[in-house]
């Protein structure tokens, strides 16, 4: 009777690893729309790497230089009437504090995270001229895990003018789906 305890001892860690699949959050389409006064050469792209994974590829010029934008962050997930409903999330930050480490909103600093990390946009306000991201993916650590479905996060930023009035310059709408991570088995002969 000991050793059958010993044993299940033993193996308990790799039945409960195997009994919790790992999520991954795999892009789907990613849309970008922007004001023509205020940005121009849009070109928003997803290609797939893998099964588990595809990358973002955007590219904009600034006609006027971001000097105190904020960002709107919106999760919206997909329900069974095939329309995406609001989940959890709406929230508006100022982008230019974040960057100049004067804010440390959680949903920003996660933001600024990602961004730093796939973009040129490495430094605080102002920012101008051509913005580029590439290789961008949503990192399964950097989030909390969500339930498996499909989302979509919208990012709606806008400028606020030195008169003080608020202008549109665009909106990223990422849509991406949480699952389980697709193993492939290999045929090794």
């Amino acid at each position: 009777m000991y050793l059958a305890w010993l044993v299940f001892v033993i193996l308990l860690p790799d039945w409960s690893a195997g009994a919790e699949p790992k999520i991954v959050y795999k892009a789907t389409n990613i849309e970008c729309i922007g004001n023509p006064k205020r940005a121009v050469n849009l070109s928003c792209i997803i290609k797939a790497i893998n099964w588990n994974k595809a990358v973002a590829q955007m590219d904009c010029d600034l006609v006027v230089p971001l000097r105190n934008f904020s960002i709107q962050l919106e999760v919206f997930k997909k329900g069974y009437s095939n329309q995406y409903h609001p989940f959890l999330v709406n929230v508006t930050f100022n982008a230019c504090d974040i960057l100049a480490k004067r804010s440390f909103l959680p949903y920003g600093t996660i933001m600024w995270r990602t961004v730093k990390e796939f973009s040129n946009v490495n430094h605080p306000c102002p920012i101008e001229n051509h913005l580029y991201a590439r290789n961008l993916s949503i990192d399964e650590n950097m989030l909390p895990v969500l339930p498996l479905g499909i989302y979509m996060f919208s990012l709606r930023i806008t400028d606020v003018s030195p008169k003080g009035l608020s202008e549109y310059v665009g909106v990223i709408k990422f849509y991406f789906q949480a699952m389980e991570m697709i193993r492939i088995k290999k045929n090794i002969n």
